[in-house]
């Protein structure tokens, strides 16, 4: 197999790009990499801060006096100034703490998927898995790990295998372009990840957790999680921090020396038996100061190490892909200023047989970030009372080295200038104005403006209907591999460039003390224009000639019982997505035939649903999936994956040895043992069981 093949059986992108990722990663010797013409990115910076900044500044400047009415502006400032507020008129899906603790022993992949009805691809337990936000490609979803996008710059996309569930305090599902509020990549979606401290209450936490799974128990994985809330070391100095240690050991295997399973219709779906060694570090330390003046220093560190073994016990079809990330954040808060520096080193070798010369990849990320806040909370003007801005920039440097490029070290920077706007117009309208120009060093990028409005049609005390809208162009910078690969790269390739239209309804309902139900449904409409493409009638060479229409509904439905004082709740959480997402023009003779079809592994239907019920020291999950027909050529001319249905169930019990809790966790998943692929060369496991235990100590 080619290199070729295992970069994309690693990522397993959802794109156009399936095919040219075979063809891309091919290494081609003995051709001159082209110098490009740099720009000075230095003062296109400068410059356009300085246009932001000089108006804002003098707006800043007027005197200020006491308003009571502006205490919901000072409510909403949180640590990492988090962008959700700036997102008025999208569908932003934030996750509840309860269930990030219910599923903590899980990867991002595994949660989502039954949470949401975002489509995902995997290869197996423990193997890469990547996400289809709203039709689009992996490359067009954004994960953003405390402010910084983590996709890989050569890939261009995110294994969503390879991050714990356990790591971050807070989630947020936001769908739809936000790249004008986000940046490069937020085309389909993006997933938002953060450490938020609580630093209100002196506390010390341990958690220590480990489970086994697969058949028979194949597979085992581990954590250790450990924490200090809170503790004050010297007067109005608090220090809180938090260690997590991760790992696991996976197995992509089945019964017997089986190659191969079939579905009950008789299609035969080959197996390729993997093994996974996974393992990583979470470090996160805060100081806060309270005296005048607050603010909070802050250092993240995310450290990751995963290996992917194809065919382990046959040496001559064996095949080793090892990755490694190493990810380092800190940053000082005052008040309403943000200043981060960042440092973000990918590093991807690949080989066959015994592994004694893989082929290398290393990629260096320094970054710079500066944010600022304008709330005018005791002005007596009121068209500033009801309104917040947000300016920032962000300066990051690529330093680049790998194989498929040559032997040498190559550099590239970009940059963003950004201002967001959020407007109340009244107590039932809100609005947010976001603006933002990427720069780079080697090319042009777009200017990305974005209107949202919410609208609170009824605001009473049992219930809430809010309509919302929103238009945006979005972005997609060209990865490394795109521009710098050898022959088939294009150091001229274009970024993309999307507009985004999309309107909804949520309808919030309480039923007296205990039980509540919301419903939601968005519409959406989203246009990609230069969509990169690994062209065959190229030799598959990178262009840019695609235009991508995706279109569609997504209906979210819950109704939920909480019942404190008997220690009980229960809730069916419910979600459908409607999607169509298809070429619209023919660019030469080889697309005639793919006008119009359905891109490849996207489902036009995807339905996820979960119900629970818990009592006390005991709950009990039910969670289930179904994915509609999937193509898996262009022209529809290959059968296709026929749809599936995947049920899973777990329950938990907690109890109390020494006054400390402990939590035992049963999963049982593909209860069905249903036979389905998820790619063209792998059949998914069957029914697998999952066994955890985890140790929870609190002081």
């Amino acid at each position: 197999m080619s290199i070729s093949l295992i970069f994309s059986h690693f990522v397993g992108a959802f794109s156009f790009q399936e095919r040219g990722l075979y063809a891309f990663m091919q290494p081609i010797r003995n051709i001159r990499r082209i110098k490009p013409v740099r720009l000075k990115l230095r003062t296109k910076l400068a410059l356009t801060y300085l246009c932001f900044a000089i108006p804002l500044y003098a707006i800043s400047q007027d005197k200020m006096s006491d308003c009571k009415d502006c205490k919901s502006l000072n409510e909403v400032q949180v640590f990492g100034f988090s962008p959700e507020r700036f997102m008025s008129g999208l569908k932003v899906q934030k996750v509840d703490s309860i269930n990030l603790t219910r599923f903590q022993y899980q990867n991002l992949g595994d949660f989502l998927q039954f949470q949401t009805p975002i489509a995902f691809k995997s290869y197996g337990a423990g193997q890469a898995t990547s996400i289809s936000f709203r039709g689009t490609s992996a490359n067009h979803t954004a994960i953003l790990w405390n402010g910084l996008n983590i996709n890989s710059p050569t890939l261009g996309q995110s294994d969503f295998s390879t991050i714990p569930l356990l790591g971050f305090d807070k989630m947020s599902i936001q769908y739809g372009s936000a790249a004008s509020c986000i940046g490069s990549d937020a085309v389909g979606g993006s997933i938002l990840l953060s450490s938020s401290p609580n630093l209100t209450k002196e506390s010390f936490n341990t958690v220590l957790g480990g489970q086994i799974g697969g058949v028979p128990f194949g597979n085992f994985g581990y954590n250790a999680n450990a924490g200090i809330r809170s503790m004050k070391i010297y007067k109005h100095l608090i220090f809180g921090t938090k260690t997590l240690f991760y790992g696991g050991i996976f197995n992509n295997k089945f019964e017997g020396l089986h190659t191969s399973r079939t579905d009950k219709k008789g299609h035969e779906y080959p197996i390729e038996p993997s093994e996974t060694n996974q393992k990583g570090l979470v470090q996160d330390l805060y100081f806060k100061s309270k005296n005048h003046i607050e603010n909070l220093f802050y250092i993240n560190l995310w450290l990751s190490s995963n290996t992917l073994t194809i065919q382990p016990q046959i040496i001559d079809f064996r095949e080793i892909t090892q990755t490694q990330a190493y990810r380092f954040l800190t940053g000082f808060q005052i008040q309403n200023t943000s200043l981060k520096a960042g440092f973000i080193r990918d590093i991807l070798d690949y080989g066959k047989g015994e592994f004694l010369d893989p082929s290398k990849s290393k990629t260096d990320r320094f970054i710079l970030r500066g944010e600022h806040d304008f709330i005018w909370d005791k002005t007596k003007l009121q068209i500033l009372k009801q309104s917040s801005i947000r300016i920032g920039s962000e300066f990051v440097h690529y330093a680049t080295k790998v194989d498929g490029y040559g032997s040498n070290l190559i550099h590239e920077n970009r940059g963003d200038l950004y201002a967001l706007i959020r407007y109340n117009f009244s107590s039932k309208i809100n609005s947010s104005i976001n603006l933002r120009q990427a720069l780079s060093s080697r090319y042009k990028a777009p200017f990305t403006p974005s209107l949202g409005l919410d609208f609170k049609l009824i605001t009473k005390q049992n219930t809430q209907i809010l309509l919302t809208g929103s238009i945006a162009k979005s972005y997609r910078l060209p990865t490394l591999n795109e521009r710098y690969w050898k022959v088939l790269g294009n150091i001229d390739i274009k970024p993309e460039q999307g507009l985004n239209k999309e309107i909804g309804v949520e309808w919030k309902q309480l039923y007296g003390s205990f039980y509540k139900s919301s419903i939601g449904i968005s519409a959406f409409h989203n246009l990609i224009k230069d969509w990169t493409y690994w062209n065959p009638d190229r030799n598959y060479r990178v262009e840019n000639l695609q235009e991508v229409l995706s279109k569609g509904l997504e209906i979210t439905s819950s109704i939920k019982f909480n019942n404190f004082e008997l220690q009980k709740t229960a809730g069916i959480i419910l979600s459908y997505a409607l999607t169509n997402a298809s070429q619209q023009k023919v660019y030469d003779s080889y697309a005639i035939d793919i006008i119009g079809k359905q891109l490849i592994y996207v489902p036009r239907h995807a339905v996820s649903g979960n119900a629970y019920y818990g009592h006390k020291q005991w709950n009990l999950g039910l969670q289930g999936i179904f994915n509609s027909e999937r193509y898996i050529t262009f022209d529809h001319s290959g059968q296709p994956f026929p749809s599936y249905f995947i049920f899973n169930t777990t329950f938990n019990y907690k109890t109390k040895v020494f006054q400390q809790e402990i939590n035992l966790v049963l999963q049982a998943n593909n209860l069905t043992n249903t036979v389905y692929p998820n790619i063209k060369k792998n059949a998914m496991p069957g029914r697998t069981f999952q066994l955890a235990l985890i140790f929870n100590f609190n002081k």
